[in-house]
């Protein structure tokens, strides 16, 4: 390209240079004029290589993210930038799920997340569970990082469950580990439960209103009490995949008064071709029965699940089955009504999202759980909702659904229509 830019110029200069016989005050004229219609073509060339140069890093990048070059190099439908491919892709495959705090140095300032919900249209038979109009889903304030060279720590409050009596659920985490090595971490304390993706996701990431209806039965509070090992195996030349082995309290730590741990372990893998992560996770332990029950105590659960990322487009999907959960989460212990020793109960989503633009997504979820412990009828639920991100910090979300029957665990879903704005800074 340079050496047609040159070609060019030397023809173009040939001409005047030659004409002897002409006044030099014409040649002057003319060179004059030859030269600004070359510098004009040199800047055509020079923005035809910058065009090329990003139609072809384009290109690269499409093929990095499993983007096959279209014929023609057809347009993308609207602008993107590599940024935002990433941020898009991190998301829905979230490769520090569950990390330690060992890459943030603990600050006096903390973290403050702020969630305010509208909803709408209480689904049928709702019966009371569903509060309409506005409301604070969430406000949260959390302090976390690295205290020493092997200490990290964290500590998250949350204010909504005050103002409906619940003084006992306002803190969320509260735990502190210590750094084995670069791969091996240790916790003690209250929690997230290492189990599954749709737990561990922050609410302040996930783009659906609430987790899937499994969460809130198997998992309510995603919180737990004990100790946990974790980290990765790279060390042993087995890249990207990490570890999880604890043992907990019992899910409902308020209720759970068996004295018998419950044992969880989790592996993940993620893949850079295809963009993709799996993980399953299996949790082994003992409930408590309603009074004067006897029979079968398990609380025994397995689960699958997979995140992947093409492009535009984001799929995830998890499934979790066991043993019927005996309670719900309470200061005192609340027994589900069709809850039957020896029972299962199964539930899981399907989550798929387009990116439209940097800040405009969509997105649709089905989501269904079997033998609901409050009704031992099947729950189904179908939602879709767009997301407009409105800088870094904060963005707003519309989400409709369809459901077949209330689930008492989480109530907020059993309305129709939500508006989310959140913002964490």
């Amino acid at each position: 390209m340079k050496s047609f830019a040159v070609l060019s110029l030397l023809l173009l200069l040939a001409g005047p240079l030659s004409a002897q016989s002409m006044p030099n005050e014409a040649r002057v004229r003319e060179l004059e004029q030859k030269l600004d219609q070359a510098a004009r073509q040199l800047e055509q060339l020079s923005d035809t290589v910058q065009t090329l140069r990003s139609e072809l890093a384009r290109m690269k990048a499409g093929r990095a993210n499993d983007e096959p070059p279209t014929a023609g190099s057809l347009p993308k439908p609207a602008p993107q930038t590599e940024a935002a491919r990433e941020e898009f892709s991190e998301r829905i495959l979230a490769p520090e799920l569950g990390a330690s705090e060992r890459a943030e140095t603990l600050r006096a300032r903390p973290e403050i997340f702020i969630q305010s919900r509208y909803s709408a249209l209480p689904i049928r038979n709702a019966n009371g569970e569903f509060e309409p109009n506005f409301s604070m889903e969430r406000i949260e304030t959390r302090w976390a990082g690295k205290v020493s060279d092997r200490i990290g720590a964290g500590l998250e409050i949350q204010f909504h469950p005050a103002p409906g009596g619940s003084a006992e659920e306002l803190v969320n985490d509260a735990f502190v580990e210590y750094y084995l090595n670069d791969h091996a971490t240790v916790r003690v304390g209250q929690f997230i439960k290492p189990f599954g993706f749709d737990i561990q996701q922050s609410s302040a990431e996930r783009e659906s209103p609430e987790r899937g209806v499994f969460a809130g039965y198997f998992f309510p509070g995603q919180r737990d009490r004990g100790v946990m090992l974790f980290g990765d195996l790279n060390f042993t030349g087995v890249k990207n995949v990490h570890y999880f082995i604890g043992a907990f309290n019992g899910n409902r730590f308020f209720a759970d008064n068996n004295r018998q741990a419950n044992y969880v372990v989790r592996m993940r893998k993620l893949f850079d071709r295809p963009r993709l992560a799996v993980g399953v996770s299996a949790q082994r332990g003992k409930q408590i029965l309603p009074p004067g029950v006897t029979g079968n105590n398990d609380e025994n659960l397995v689960g699958i699940d997979f995140q992947y990322v093409r492009g535009r487009f984001g799929l995830r999907g998890e499934f979790v089955a066991g043993n019927t959960p005996s309670t719900l989460l309470g200061i005192e212990p609340e027994f589900a009504d069709a809850f039957r020793p020896g029972v299962k109960s199964a539930g899981g989503a399907v989550f798929a999202t387009w990116r439209l633009t940097d800040k405009d997504h969509v997105y649709a979820r089905y989501d269904q759980f079997n033998r609901d412990p409050g009704t031992g009828y099947n729950v189904r639920a179908f939602n879709f909702g767009y997301l407009r991100y409105l800088g870094e910090m904060t963005r707003i979300g519309v989400d409709y659904q369809f459901k077949n029957r209330p689930s008492f665990n989480d109530d907020a879903l059993n309305g129709w229509f939500h508006i989310n704005w959140s913002i964490e800074f």
